[in-house]
């Protein structure tokens, strides 16, 4: 009978961490569906989330600094919502495979003529009209405006690696249009491209970050905080969108799953413990940045704030950014992993300013940004960064180890 009841425990116990694993997956699943858009600034993507997570939120039964737990703020942005055609000799080029369009590039519709220059010994005198070709080339950006060429109408970037996108460069539309192309994607000397790209650029659109609160039973205003984006690139054209599962859908899902494991009565701190999921993270820290500057609680009542962005891997353990800084949250965690076993590694990290928690520490708040390692989740800012895709290898074991880590803060 002692036997039967010990599996039933065990079973029981090993459920409530397979349930918090499936949770995190329903999540992320949800979070990179067509719907979602790739979270982006395309068919308001970015707010379908925003509202998806704050349902979450509400059900777990957080509190909210505001009537709905969306701090609102706005920035520029440049978009393509519609159709994209690129064509190199007649051959048409895929998106997202074969070619990315640079986010800064304004509308364009036609026909030109392509110049190669692929070293830095030309004779200018054979480029003296440019204004209505494109360039192609493989050199690099300081190689390329060393040459001070007048200006053309585009420029092609030969790639020879997976092409990946970004869109920190879109808060300003520039004067022509830029795009990276996979070198075996288009004939060697290729004569002329045919494109059509139309762009709509938002000077001031209007998003949130999502924000919740769990109150601690005896120390109220004081707070951990966990932070992770939600958003991601979104669409490029009307074929092609980023689901964006281990960037960040990963970090979202995992601060909502400790969300949720902290409201359960049990569970409840003694410590605030504050979750923010921010949007614009892709366009250049602009959620995590307005609310620092913008704080809807005191700065100086954070004991700890921990960001988690790519945490989707985990095989080769877990890198901590700042923990060069907090060498003594850092030693915690590497004791408490060494302890009970969690991870193959704690690497020690330097200062960076690469994700959410820049604008906190720049403001003195004690603050780190936790990523997992592993060759087995290598997708990122590519159309095949979905969730099915994504092993989430080590998630139950850095879930475990972060509530161990504020368990003994």
């Amino acid at each position: 009978m002692k036997k039967i009841f010990l599996l039933l425990f065990l079973f029981s116990f090993i459920s409530v961490f397979s349930q918090d694993k499936n949770y995190a997956f329903r999540l992320i699943k949800d979070l990179t569906s067509t719907e979602m858009h790739g979270r982006g600034y395309v068919n308001k993507g970015e707010k379908k989330a925003a509202k998806y997570i704050r349902k979450e939120f509400k059900n777990i039964g957080l509190k909210s600094f505001s009537k709905n737990y969306f701090q609102k703020f706005s920035f520029s942005i440049n978009t393509f919502p519609e159709p994209i055609f690129v064509s190199v000799d007649g051959k048409e080029l895929m998106p997202g495979t074969d070619f990315l369009i640079e986010c800064s590039s304004p509308a364009i519709s036609g026909t030109y003529d392509i110049v190669w220059i692929n070293n830095t010994e030309i004779e200018k005198e054979k480029y003296y009209d440019l204004s209505n070709k494109f360039i192609i080339t493989n050199l690099k950006q300081k190689e390329l405006a060393n040459l001070d060429l007048p200006k053309y109408k585009g420029i092609i970037k030969l790639s020879e690696k997976k092409l990946y996108w970004h869109i920190s460069n879109g808060r300003k539309q520039g004067d022509y249009v830029s795009l990276k192309i996979k070198t075996d994607a288009i004939p060697p000397e290729a004569k002329s491209i045919k494109i059509s790209v139309q762009n709509h650029f938002f000077t001031d659109y209007k998003t949130q970050n999502v924000i919740g609160y769990i109150e601690g039973k005896i120390h109220p205003d004081s707070f951990f905080v966990f932070t992770a984006h939600y958003d991601h690139l979104g669409r490029m054209g009307e074929r092609i969108y980023f689901p964006g599962a281990n960037d960040n859908a990963s970090g979202t899902a995992m601060i909502t799953d400790l969300a949720r494991h902290y409201s359960l009565p049990k569970n409840q701190p003694d410590y605030s413990i504050i979750f923010m999921a921010f949007s614009g993270e892709e366009v250049g820290l602009m959620g995590s940045t307005y609310n620092a500057n913008h704080p809807l609680f005191s700065l100086e009542n954070i004991k700890f704030l921990i960001n988690l962005d790519m945490v989707g891997s985990g095989s080769d353990g877990i890198t901590v950014v700042n923990s060069s800084v907090f060498s003594k949250a850092y030693s915690s965690l590497v004791s408490i992993n060494k302890n009970k076993n969690y991870l193959k590694q704690v690497k020690k990290r330097g200062e960076s300013c690469n994700s959410d928690h820049c604008p906190f520490y720049k403001k003195g708040v004690p603050s780190v940004f936790i990523y997992t390692m592993g060759n087995e989740c290598s997708e990122y800012h590519t159309p095949d960064d979905k969730a099915k895709n994504l092993p989430l290898t080590e998630y139950e074991n850095l879930f475990r180890l972060l509530t161990d880590f504020i368990l003994e803060f």
